[in-house]
């Protein structure tokens, strides 16, 4: 006999074990921290997996309020979630105020707990702060190329505590930071960043602005900043010498110019043909003349030197411009021509370095391409492959057909000599052969070209119907690594000696 147990106790039962595996200890809790701007809303979930007795949230500014699907939004809070039988206590703050910022705890009863559980989350309402302080160190101002620039950023009162970024310009500086330092205000929950920087300045800082920037949600676009302008003093700044300019014309002005870096801002002098001339005064001949020095901004001047009418000797001198200020002095050689500026004059030594990079990229793809065909390897072993067996097919063909062709085209080089002396004459001379002959032979026993013979059955067809003719052929062999002279012969003939004959101018036979 079953007996069915209420649906009831099963729920206390359930409870009860999920407490002893302790499932119930914790609240889940989303978010756990939230930041907000007043008049903004503010959304929370507190959670069990167990169905919920009560939802009951204590929010700063607001107290003590006890939540459910069924009750109507109250002090500007509503309940949000699926329901207390879901285990979900949620809340919105529909607008958020000042005095909302703080802790926020929720209180969840459970019918078979005598304690209820609760979990907790922090409301930020943000606050911006005030406009960011820039501080520069006075250890010497205005500042000298090399030195040290000290400064320091402060951002007070903010909440939550504001992110600090430095930049010169538009560049950020990422090198020289210290760690910030927050410090904390209890009462109201405010809190001050401070952040430090040390740089050395180089001439190019110079007219630039050091800012200190500021990001807050509670500012206006998110950011403040403030700034300070640099003033760096350097000597005037060296040039690749000598200066060349381009583009004169004989018997026409011209002006020479040549900008100078420099802070702050320099006195100019020009040497010409060993003649001083100082800005604002003209030469001995009253044709040249130098200019007061213009001030172009951040640290630029232009000097001019303007010359009557071109002359063959004025692009022929070396002009000598001199810049000093406090700091220091640089001079400056320029050369002036007639000729047309070449192309790519002004590149300048990025320009220059990023084509010289170009085409060594380009070199060595070439030398990689070629490598790589002359070794037939990626797409070109395949075609290499192939090439190598025609080759080896092609080469075979020749071979045998050079074979059966060269009898006939060494037919006029190699002759059995014709001589009307007797036969008993003839056996002489070969059984004994001259001196000259003998020398011959050993002389030109070793050599490149090698002779051999044909296929045996072919040779002594070949042989027996040649020495009807009187005439002995013989073959060049291109493969025999070990070349001696074979003359074609059969078998029962006596040896031959093969000797090369042609006519001389008179007509008359001579022997080699």
């Amino acid at each position: 006999m079953s007996v069915s147990l209420p649906e009831k106790t099963l729920y206390r039962v359930l409870i009860l074990y999920l407490s002893l595996k302790g499932c119930l200890g914790f609240v889940d809790v989303i978010p756990k921290e939230a930041i907000a701007l007043p008049n903004e809303n503010a959304t929370f979930l507190c959670t069990l997996r167990v169905p919920l007795q009560y939802c009951r949230v204590l929010i700063p500014g607001i107290g003590s309020l006890n939540l459910n699907s069924k009750l109507q939004s109250r002090k500007g809070v509503s309940y949000y979630g699926n329901g207390l039988d879901s285990g979900q206590c949620g809340f919105i703050i529909n607008r958020v105020t000042e005095e909302n910022n703080g802790k926020i705890t929720c209180f969840l009863g459970i019918e078979t707990e005598d304690q209820e559980k609760e979990g907790g989350m922090h409301l930020t309402v943000a606050r911006a702060p005030k406009a960011p302080e820039l501080e520069v160190a006075r250890n010497a101002d205005p500042h000298r190329i090399n030195d040290v620039l000290q400064a320091s950023c402060v951002v007070r009162d903010g909440r939550p505590v504001a992110n600090i970024s430095w930049y010169l310009d538009d560049e950020p500086l990422l090198d020289g930071l210290s760690m910030p330092s927050v410090f904390d205000y209890v009462k109201e929950d405010l809190h001050t960043k401070v952040q430090n920087i040390s740089r050395q300045l180089h001439a190019s800082d110079h007219g630039k602005h050091l800012k200190c920037v500021a990001t807050h949600p509670a500012m206006q676009q998110n950011t403040a900043s403030t700034m300070k302008l640099l003033n760096v003093q350097y000597p005037p700044l060296p040039q690749g010498n000598p200066i060349e300019r381009f583009g004169f014309e004989l018997s026409q002005p011209g002006t020479i110019q040549v900008e100078i870096e420099a802070n702050p801002q320099p006195m100019v002098e020009w040497t010409v043909r060993e003649q001083k001339i100082q800005a604002g005064s003209v030469d001995a001949t009253g044709r040249i003349h130098a200019e007061e020095v213009q001030d172009m901004g951040r640290g630029k001047y232009l000097a001019n030197l303007r010359i009557a009418a071109i002359t063959k000797q004025d692009t022929e001198t070396q002009y000598i411009l001199t810049a000093m200020n406090s700091i220091g002095a640089q001079d400056y050689s320029i050369l002036i021509s007639t000729s047309p500026e070449p192309e790519g004059f002004d590149l300048g030594v990025g320009g220059i370095v990023g084509i010289v990079v170009v085409l060594m990229l380009v070199m060595v793809l070439v030398f990689t391409v070629i490598i790589a065909r002359i070794k037939g390897k990626w797409c070109f072993s395949a075609s290499s492959s192939n090439r190598n067996v025609e080759n080896s097919d092609t080469e075979s063909v020749q071979h045998t057909d050079s074979k059966r062709s060269l009898v006939p085209k060494l037919s006029d080089f190699f002759a059995k000599k014709k001589e009307a002396a007797s036969p008993s004459h003839q056996s002489d001379d070969l059984n004994a052969p001259s001196e000259e002959g003998e020398s011959d032979k050993k002389n030109s026993a070793p050599t490149d070209e090698t002779l051999t013979t044909t296929d045996k059955n072919d040779s002594n067809k070949d042989v027996k119907e040649h020495n009807r003719e009187g005439v002995v052929y013989a073959e060049l062999d291109l493969v025999n690594v070990n070349p001696k002279p074979v003359v074609l012969k059969t078998d029962d003939e006596k040896t031959e000696y093969a000797e090369i004959v042609y006519t001389n101018e008179e007509g008359k036979e001579k022997n080699v």
